[in-house]
């Protein structure tokens, strides 16, 4: 689908193509794992929105390839776009928090209402074909179903209770979780990563807390592997796979940064970037990492280039960005406001830090990712006000 009402802004180019890399900084070389919202909640009570690529990609969202777009930085329009009118997939929903996508269909966790110290809950993952229709039931009984992935067999998803594996055609999930040593920490940005190494499937987690978990996908027991460590206090936020390394963000302790782990933990994981102390999300692009950070009315988006250089503000002033994304050069993100058009954003090229509603009305942050040349996004109300859009 043309995106002529998409088209817009961005960002000149972050650094002069004969500038050599900052020493410690990453180079823009490898893969990208691309799609997806990477994500913690800035200050809600939620960790807004993603899980993973089509069957057998990783991550949360999108099709494999960067972003689905070109990865080429537009200056953008000083105009502000056309509203663009969202086709609802699912409506009715309660409290949608997270998205994947496969080859073809869509995966929703669905949290429902969260009661404290409850041990059983009504959430669940939902599954909708990516051209539309029914809305079929992969599985139940989870507390607070919030990051997801999923490959050619299962789905993962991050609950209060731990990581489970859920097989996609008969919804069996086993007893007790995978692993039982990442509970998902709903305000914390969690994230649930696929990533492969030496012929064999891992899941990343970023726990929200003090750790980043390498656990083995494929075996009947599993076993974990603890990539980075903390101390008290840290939180461990935005996994993103690019080949066999791990980019993530740390923040609440002395060292807060932009990390980068390898798969096989060959070497000690390491900060990059000493200058993103309160980052919530990451994305990645074959140019440049999008990062968003902060809240309560001083939240930013940030573009920091993958060749070395400063970070640059793409918009500020914000209650809770999350999940920037990049579709057709033009930069994407959700904002942590309810009922409101300004739930979905983009970044407008001028004037500096401006930012635009896409259309739709909803309550953020909920989830976003790439899908193709569109955007797939959750409105996170409770009660029956939930939805899953596609934009346009």
């Amino acid at each position: 689908m043309r995106l002529a009402l998409l088209s817009v802004l961005l960002l000149g180019v972050a650094c002069s193509s004969d500038k050599p890399p900052v020493q410690g900084e990453p180079d823009a070389s490898g893969p990208v794992d691309s799609g997806s919202d990477a994500g913690s909640d800035a200050g809600s009570d939620d960790d807004g929105g993603t899980g993973a690529d089509d069957g057998g990609s990783t991550g949360d969202g999108g099709t494999g390839s960067p972003d689905a777009g070109s990865g080429e930085e537009d200056a953008g329009s000083c105009e502000p776009p056309a509203s663009v009118r969202e086709s609802l997939l699912v409506p009715g929903l309660n409290n949608p928090r997270r998205l994947a996508v496969d080859a073809t269909d869509i995966y929703i966790s669905e949290s429902h209402s969260l009661r404290p110290s409850q041990t059983e809950g009504n959430g669940q993952i939902l599954r909708v074909p990516r051209s539309g229709g029914e809305v079929a039931t992969v599985a139940k009984g989870f507390i607070a179903p919030n990051a997801i992935a999923v490959n050619t067999q299962f789905v993962f998803v991050l609950d209060q209770t731990g990581l489970w594996r859920v097989d996609k055609a008969t919804g069996a999930r086993g007893t007790v979780p995978i692993e039982a040593s990442v509970p998902d920490v709903i305000s914390s940005g969690t994230d649930v990563r696929l990533g492969r190494l030496a012929g064999r499937d891992y899941v990343v987690v970023a726990t929200g807390a003090r750790r980043l978990v390498r656990v083995d996908a494929t075996g009947s027991a599993s076993s974990s592997l603890v990539l980075y460590e903390g101390p008290a206090g840290t939180q461990v936020r935005g996994a993103r796979i690019d080949g066999t390394d791990v980019w993530f963000l740390v923040t609440g302790n002395t060292e807060p940064g932009l990390y980068r782990v390898p798969l096989d933990l060959e070497t000690p994981a390491a900060r990059v970037n000493a200058s993103i102390t309160s980052g919530t999300s990451l994305e990645l692009t074959p140019t440049r990492f999008l990062i968003t950070e902060g809240g309560g009315g001083t939240g930013r988006v940030l573009a920091l280039p993958r060749a070395g250089g400063e970070a640059r503000v793409l918009a500020d002033g914000l209650q809770g960005p999350l999940f920037p994304v990049e579709l057709h050069g033009a930069v994407y993100f959700k904002e942590s406001v309810a009922g409101d058009a300004g739930f979905l954003r983009r970044v407008r090229g001028c004037p500096a830090n401006t930012t635009d509603s896409v259309g739709p009305v909803g309550t953020g942050p909920g989830g976003l990712i790439v899908d193709g040349d569109t955007l797939l996004f959750t409105s996170q109300e409770s009660g029956t006000g939930g939805a899953v859009g596609r934009v346009p």
